[in-house]
């Protein structure tokens, strides 16, 4: 209402950055072990594969939950950003979206064969991501050939999301559909991750 540019683009630039730190430090995880033969000392341990799988996104997804609240407390200290209208509610969505960030991440690793292949690809998801989620260019201004193309991106429903909690002030009801799409995403990664890696290692 106050036509704040700073308070429009500021939430979802954070969420950009999670997304890369994400993508990219994730994506080069089991990559790296392969190359440096660790992952075989891991394989002969009586560890399942989905306890593997777990075990490799819980730390990133809390190391991505600090860099995200950090992110955003410096936009409440620096730009005066407004507080969420329910900060239980950020929390347990910004879960889901790091979650998401994860298992995508992962997955990338698992179907990587170098560390420069997992940044490529990476970077490819990163950049239309940015272009079609509604960040830049509002999704109903898009062609119409392209506008189902953003549904298909999770990082389009946290942009909704993070500005409807921090602008709009939506409640849980409001985000029902945004918190589904990501619940998905996050259990479609994670299943993916666990077939690549039974496949690939067996």
């Amino acid at each position: 209402p106050g036509e704040k540019e700073t308070w429009f683009f500021l939430p979802v630039v954070i969420c950009v950055l999670i997304m890369q730190i994400a993508l990219i430090l994730t994506g080069i995880t089991s990559v790296r072990e392969r190359e440096k033969h660790t992952l075989e000392q891991l394989l002969v341990t009586p560890i399942s594969k989905s306890s593997f799988i777990i075990g490799k996104l819980l730390p990133y997804v809390f190391i991505a939950l600090i860099d995200f609240y950090f992110i955003l407390g410096v936009g409440w200290a620096l730009f005066d950003l407004p507080q969420p209208s329910s900060h239980v509610l950020l929390f347990l969505l910004a879960f889901v979206y790091v979650a998401v960030m994860i298992s995508l991440g992962l997955f990338i690793s698992l179907v990587s064969q170098t560390q420069q292949q997992a940044m490529f690809i990476a970077i490819f998801i990163i950049v239309p991501s940015i272009l079609l989620s509604g960040f830049i260019f509002p999704i109903e201004a898009m062609p119409s050939y392209i506008q189902p193309v953003a549904y298909i991106i999770s990082f389009t429903y946290f942009v909704e999301i993070i500005r409807g909690i921090l602008l709009k002030g939506n409640q849980f009801v409001e985000l029902i559909p945004q918190f589904l799409a990501l619940s998905a995403f996050a259990v479609l990664f994670i299943s993916f991750s666990i077939f690549r890696f039974r496949k690939t290692l067996s």
